[in-house]
Order: C-alpha cells, then structure tokens, then sequence
C-alpha cells in the first residue's frame, strides 16, 4: 500500500476513524478513486465499510438543494433576485435584530427584500441560533429552548435577521429556506423534487431526506460515532455516539441539512458540475455557480473567519469543516469559493475557482475545475471541526491532487 492507504488504515485502527469512503473523478475519466476503510459502526461484529454505504449528509445537503434552485431559475420559474417573501411569506417580515436590552430585543427594520441570491450564498441576514449569541439570546428571552431542535423549516429557523441583507455573511438556514421555496414553487415535495430531478438523471438510487420504509438503505446505514469527549483537546479515539442525534426529530425535508446517500452517488453530483454534462443544469448555469456571489461587505465578513490564519498557511476555522487557506475567498451558488491559486509547498494544489463545504460529520467534498479533479470524504465522526478528521481529509485531498493532475 502507498502511504495515503497506509495511513488511512492505520487511522482506521487506532480510534482516529471508525471508517471513511473516498472518492476522486476527474474531468475527463470520471471516477478515478474509490476506496473505504474500517468498519460502519464500532460494533464487535461491524461490517466493513464500502462506498456505497449510506450517510447522513448535514450541511453537504446544501449543495443538491442549490443545484435544484438553479433549475427553477433556468426554467424561469423564479430569478436569482426576486424577493423571496413571494412565496415565503414567513421571512418577508422578519425585522433586524440589533441587539437585546435585557430581555427587550431590539431591532430595526431591513432595508431590502431578502433574495434567492442572497439565500444560496448565505448574505440573507438568516443565521443558525447555534452559531449566533444573539439569536439564541433572543431565543431564551422568548421563551424558547437557544437552539431549537430541528423539526420543521418554519417552525425551526423562523428567526430574526441579524444583519441587513446582503451587507454581511454569516452561515446560516437559508438554504433550508430555499428548499422550502423549491417545493413550494414547483408544486411537490422536495423529496420528490430531488428524486425527479437530481437522483434520477443521475442514476442514483440512494438519495432521500427519508430512511424509513426503505430497509435496504437502513441496513447500509453508517453509524455516528464521537470523538471521545472525556479526552482533552480533541486527542481522544472515536467512541459510539449515545442518545438520539441532531435530526431525530425531523418531520420535513430540510434542504439544508437532510438528505442521506453515499459517497459512490454523491460523486455523481460533484462530476456532474466539474465535467458541465448538462445532466442536472446547462452549462452556462453551471458556470454561474462558480462565480463569485458576495457584495464587497458581505465578502469583506466572510473573509474575516480566516484573519487567524498567517498568509502563505493553511489551518483550520471551526466551526467548519476542512483545511483553510489565508487567500481571498467568496462564496458561489452551492459552496465557498477559493478566489487564488494555493499551493501546498512546492506542489500545485488547489487552484483559482475551488468550490468545497461539508456536512456536521466531517463528510468533506470539493470541485476544481481549473485542476479537473473533484472528491469526496465521507465519514461519520462528530463534532464537527474535529481536528483529527481536518487532518485526514488534507491527506486524502493532496494526495488525490499528486496522482491526478498537473501530470
């Protein structure tokens, strides 16, 4: 075995895994990588992990949901920026949280009309209350648990904005907002929009926001498992992860956060758009989607989650997921956006254009399309950030770039 299998493995041994599914395409050839190591679960009697195992995709979600509101903007059903409160009425009048005086928030009244532009690129106002002091703040003063659990779009992410839209960034539920808009404008669930629309054009038989009755995708169900809390700074092995999860209580689709598939399907998604096969969007849509969103503001926000990095390095920026560079960054229609080229010593890596994200369990995908190469982490391991797993994914990513490309 060559030294990214090795380490992989030995990974998967000593705690530092249960087990992850790999995958790298190329422009031209398609799949060029698939490989899993470990298990499913921590279990005595847990079977190996393949790359058709099924995983719950968290916040990778976003980028099935993006590509499915391009499309209604390619058939001219909605425009980019049209004001969204059309047919989401529920964020049509939501005001600026400014701050709380005591329990007494206060808030101004936004200026602009939230886009879809905005909501895919997350410049909405929109945040999550585990992210935002002041939206669990004003939570609790409501009466209402900080961090609601996750049940319905309205009823889980209907918020005060924390800025006016399009002057900052901040990660959000807006694309769960989206989703709901995908639905709501086509006429069906975004379960069934998914199937019709992304799933089959692809081939892919294992996508869906819903496991059950379906007994096949339940038995190839990867475990969650955690990073063992009890250990400081991170250091420990993974152990099972007890009690229900973070979408136990689910009743909707959540656009943002709640499809399952497997690697082997969701590197369909990502070839997809690198190769611009017109399967799922035209090109020139696709194009689009690699372009940079953000107003100057926005763009000037999102850039200050990486000011801790020195230029020239890379280094983590939890709460996300993956190794950051300090070059300008922006965001596009389905993921951020690496705006220069960035190097890894003397070797070529990513180059100018690279659009990646991630799901909460550490699941990592990227598409660079200047490179021609695009891939896929899949694992279960929580939290989020776990800097175990930021450095296993800078393995698996550099070593797919040494292999296959700048031949």
């Amino acid at each position: 075995m060559t030294s990214l299998e090795t380490a992989f493995e030995k990974a998967s041994a000593d705690g530092t895994l249960a087990g992850a599914a790999l995958l790298a395409a190329t422009t031209d050839k398609g799949i060029v990588y698939s490989k899993a190591f470990g298990k499913r679960s921590l279990e005595k009697d847990a079977q190996d992990m393949t790359v058709d195992d099924v995983m719950q995709l968290y916040s990778a979600t976003k980028l099935v949901t993006s590509i499915s509101a391009m499309q209604l903007v390619e058939r001219g059903l909605f425009t980019l920026d049209e004001d969204v409160s059309k047919v989401l009425p529920e964020i049509g009048g939501l005001k600026v949280l400014t701050g709380m005086n005591g329990s007494e928030p206060i808030f101004e009244e936004p200026k602009s009309k939230i886009t879809l532009r905005q909501l895919l690129s997350h410049s909405s106002g929109l945040a999550y209350p585990f992210l935002s002091p002041t939206i669990a703040e004003y939570n609790t003063a409501q009466g209402r648990p900080p961090f609601p659990p996750f049940l319905t779009v309205t009823e889980s992410f209907t918020f005060p904005l924390t800025y006016q839209p399009g002057i900052s960034w901040e990660y959000s539920s807006s694309i769960d907002w989206a989703g709901l808009l995908i639905s709501r404008v086509a006429g069906v669930s975004l379960e069934e929009y998914t199937q019709q629309n992304i799933a089959s054009p692809l081939g892919i038989d294992d996508m869906t926001y819903f496991l059950a009755g379906k007994p096949d995708l339940q038995s190839r169900l990867v475990s969650i498992v955690n990073r063992d809390p009890s250990i400081p700074d991170g250091k420990g092995k993974v152990v099972p992860s007890e009690g229900p999860g973070v979408m136990s209580q689910v009743k909707e689709e959540l656009g943002g956060a709640g499809l399952h598939t497997s690697a082997h399907s969701y590197i369909k998604v990502l070839h997809s758009l690198l190769a611009n096969d017109e399967k799922l969007l035209k090109r020139e849509t696709v194009d689009s989607m690699f372009e940079p969103q953000l107003t100057p503001a926005s763009q000037q926000a999102l850039q200050a989650t990486f000011d801790h990095i020195p230029k020239g390095k890379t280094g983590s920026a939890p709460p996300f997921i993956g190794e950051f560079a300090q070059v300008q960054h922006d965001f596009g229609l389905g993921g951020m956006l690496s705006m220069e080229d960035v190097d890894s010593g003397s070797k070529k890596w990513r180059r100018k254009g690279y659009m990646f994200w991630s799901g909460m369990a550490n699941w990592y995908w990227f598409i660079d399309r200047e490179a021609g190469l695009c891939g896929i982490f899949g694992t279960q391991v929580m939290p989020n950030a776990d800097e175990q797993v930021r450095e296993m994914i800078s393995v698996f990513e550099k070593g797919m770039y040494e292999r296959f490309t700048f031949a």
